[in-house]
């Protein structure tokens, strides 16, 4: 009996593996996986490169400010190393949560205007995905103050780059033979 049933469960097995609902969807994530996996992904590379940025920045600082009065003894250069080092933390740690905190939540505002076009137009490709880098570094340029040409090469450049991921991820759904419809209209036309 269990010999007749292992083919049927490997049948199965093989069918339920056909037949994956996530197989459209961008990077092969529900939309709220996909934003919170983004954005927690940038917010942590966001966070390394303030921190580090924020230490070098601290300890040329603390340079600077205490260059004039460097220890004589060797206890003091003890304490001086050792506020030194609790300024450089302190200073790279601020940096890095502000950092973190300001590229996850530009990543995740994009995704989720991504996936809110998506849901509006109820198609999934890279026309969302440009639009909604478009409207991202439209509002990214107006609220630096940026000048004419600085907008205009930031929108342009921002666009192509939505652009180029709305490809990639679009080719990514084909690849897993999920449904891309232009290819799918494409496809259809040629038959």
């Amino acid at each position: 009996m269990s010999l007749t049933e292992v083919p049927n469960s490997l049948e199965a097995l093989r069918k339920e593996q056909e037949y994956d609902p996530r197989q459209s969807e961008r990077f092969h994530l529900y939309p709220k996986d996909r934003i919170e996996a983004l954005a927690t992904t940038s917010g942590l590379i966001g966070l390394m490169s303030g921190f580090y940025d924020g230490v070098q920045k601290a300890a040329a600082r603390y340079l600077l400010e205490n260059g004039h009065r460097l220890p004589k003894t060797k206890g003091g250069w003890y304490f001086y190393h050792k506020r030194k080092n609790y300024e450089i933390i302190v200073g790279g740690t601020s940096v890095g949560i502000k950092r973190g905190l300001k590229y996850g939540g530009v990543v995740g505002s994009l995704f989720l205007l991504e996936y809110s076009l998506d849901s509006i137009r109820e198609q999934v490709d890279f026309i969302n995905t440009t639009v909604a880098a478009l409207i991202g570094t439209t509002v990214y340029t107006r609220f630096q103050h940026l000048s004419r040409l600085q907008t205009r090469k930031m929108i342009v450049r921002g666009t192509t780059a939505g652009l180029l991921l709305g490809i990639i991820q679009d080719s990514l759904i084909y690849a897993r033979s999920g449904h891309v419809w232009y290819i799918d209209e494409y496809k259809r036309r040629l038959k």
